[in-house]
Parts: structure tokens; sequence; C-alpha cells
């Protein structure tokens, strides 16, 4: 039987800080039965079982004490002595969401973190809810220091591709992603969808170009601006003229006479939203976690609707040669926790796990 190793940096913190997902006591027998009953396969990773059945890293315990406690009372099912490790064919006891509740509780002390510095990369659009939740990280973890270098994704990136000292990257889309992992920078399987976002259209609150609907985005002599296609949100845009394009209500020339409008492709989505709340231009396509309470006197919006706009998905990873990957673990960890994720939808996000 073929071994899987399945610990990576992300998941260093969750096995350090609940102790008993490592070696447990005597289990004790389960009286409720698995909400299912998974067999594992030759392609997975501890990411792939949770996401599938309770959608949460921190869940990666519950699933050991739930099978090991099952295993106590059914030998068909596995005896997990090692966390690092679980083998193919091995029947794995799936607990409901309120058993994992429990078995979380019991196991649910957190480790202190040794001092650190962490860096984190961090895509622009983050700025001001990283930012606070930055200041929560620390105030949990006395002795972590967390520097957050925000930037358009695909600069941040770069960086990483150049070899840039960093210890979590956050980036606006799985492309940006896709090309640390490329480099080298961060281990393919490992990064996480965190957060997901939208995209809306904004423009100064004396409104100088008498916008009232989407369609005016091509009226003649419009001053647009835009993020350039390299950047995440940039790509989007450029996604949602495409769809509009294809719409009747909008028509063939839409997307050229909007393009025939921009005036600026800026580097990140930050330039774009000051540049049009300081009346550098008529409209600019920002997202909406973006018009902040801090800016939104400044703004109007049009929204974009679900079947012309792109929902981003977010991801974040450890970076594969942090110098503290344990606690670089525990801040990726702590941005999927429920107190983060109600940060992230305060700022206009959309929360990837239901919050109670």
């Amino acid at each position: 039987m073929r071994s899987l190793k399945l610990l990576a940096a992300l998941f260093i913190v969750t096995l350090t800080q609940w102790p008993a997902a490592i070696t447990w006591s005597a289990p004790t027998a389960q009286s409720d039965a698995c909400a299912e009953v998974y067999t594992v396969q030759a392609d997975d990773w501890l990411s792939k079982i949770a996401d599938k059945f309770l959608g949460d890293v921190l869940a990666y315990p519950a699933i050991f004490e739930a099978t090991n406690q099952q295993h106590a009372v059914d030998s068909t099912f596995a005896l997990i002595e090692n966390a690092d490790m679980i083998e193919v064919g091995w029947q794995l006891c799936i607990p409901t969401g309120s058993q994992a509740e429990t078995l979380l509780a019991k196991t649910a002390a957190p480790a202190e973190l040794e001092p650190a510095d962490l860096t984190v990369f961090a895509a622009a659009s983050l700025t001001e809810s990283f930012t606070e939740i930055g200041q929560q990280f620390q105030a949990a973890h006395p002795g972590v220091t967390v520097t957050f270098n925000f930037a358009g994704s695909q600069q941040l990136a770069q960086q990483l591709g150049q070899g840039a000292p960093a210890d979590v990257f956050a980036s606006a889309n799985n492309t940006q992603m896709g090309v640390a992992i490329e480099a080298g920078r961060v281990i393919s399987g490992t990064q996480q969808t965190f957060v997901r976002n939208r995209l809306t259209v904004v423009y100064p609150a004396d409104n100088p170009a008498s916008l009232s609907q989407l369609q005016d985005l091509a009226k003649p002599n419009l001053r647009l601006i835009m993020a350039a296609a390299e950047v995440p949100v940039g790509r989007y845009s450029l996604e949602f003229l495409d769809k509009s394009a294809q719409d009747p209500a909008f028509g063939d020339a839409f997307k050229e006479q909007v393009l025939g409008n921009v005036v600026s492709y800026e580097p990140d989505v930050k330039v774009v939203l000051t540049k049009i709340a300081l009346g550098e231009g008529d409209a600019g396509i920002v997202y909406t976690s973006d018009v902040t309470p801090e800016v939104a006197g400044q703004l109007g919006q049009i929204e974009i609707p679900d079947e012309l706009n792109t929902i981003a998905s977010y991801p974040i990873a450890v970076v594969n040669n942090s110098k503290y990957p344990a606690q670089a673990a525990a801040f990726v960890a702590y941005i999927l926790s429920p107190a983060a994720q109600e940060v992230l939808a305060r700022y206009g996000f959309i929360s990837t796990i239901t919050t109670k």
C-alpha cells in the first residue's frame, strides 16, 4: 500500500495547535454514525478532503478524531497514529458539522507561537481588511509582527519569482498564484481560496459624465480609467466587456467603444480608485470591496449584474522558503477563521465559509 505524504507548510499550525491530531489517547466509542464514510484515493490531499466535506482547514483534526473513535467500534476504519500520513484505501469517518464542532472544541488549545517577523505579500485590494486582520493576529500572538507588502498581484508574483523574501502570498486571482508556483515559491496544492470579490463601476460623486447605466461607459469622450490587463481586476474588467458585447442590450461595438475611452491603465486597483475619487477620470472599474467607508462619500456606483460580472477567487499560501513556516501557517489559518472572515465580509468581500 502506497503512503501519501500530506503535511505541507500550510498544515503545520493545524497539526501543532491540536496535539491530539498527532498522537491520540485511547479512543472512546462513538455512538453517532459518520455523516459519510470516505475511502482515501491515490491523489488525496488533506485540503481536498476537508474542502469536500467540511470546507475548513481547521477541520482536519475533527476528521482524524472521528475516524479514530469509529475505529474503536469498527476496525474497518483507519487508526491514524501519524497525522503526517494516510494510506490509499483507508476508510475515514467524516463527522457532521455539529460533531466536528464538538471534536474541535476538545482539541482546540492553540500553542504559543515563537516570535517572528512575518512578511505578507497581499493584493492591493486587501489593504484595509488585511491591515485590520494583521492587528488582530498580532494581538492574539504577542511577539509575532506582520509587515504587509500591498501591490498588484502580478507585481507581487514577479517579486517572488525574483527571490524577494516573503512568508505568505495572498493573490487576487489564481493566475498569479500559478506564477508563484511555477517559480517554486509556493508548493502546488497548498493554496487555499479564502475569499471572493466582484466588480463595480465607480465615478466621482459629482458625476461629471452624467452616468446612469453601464451602457454610458461607451459615451464619446468619456474618460475611463482601468487597471492594466496583467492586473487581476484589469483582466476581470475585460471579461466584463467581452460578456457585455454578447448582450443585445449593449451591442457588438460596446467593448471597442469603451476601450477607446480608456485614458490610462494603472498598475493596481487602488490607483484606479484614487484617481476616480480625485476626479481625474469620469469612471473606473474596481472591486466592490474597494469602496470602503472612507471613500464612499466621494464616489457613485453602477452595479454590474451577475451575468456580466466575474466573481474573483482569492487564493492564499505559505511561501515555500519562509523563514517562519509555522507562524506563516498560523496566519493563513487565521485568515480562514470566522473572525478574519467577518472582517473581510465587512469590507465588502464574499466570505468562503459559513459563519454564525
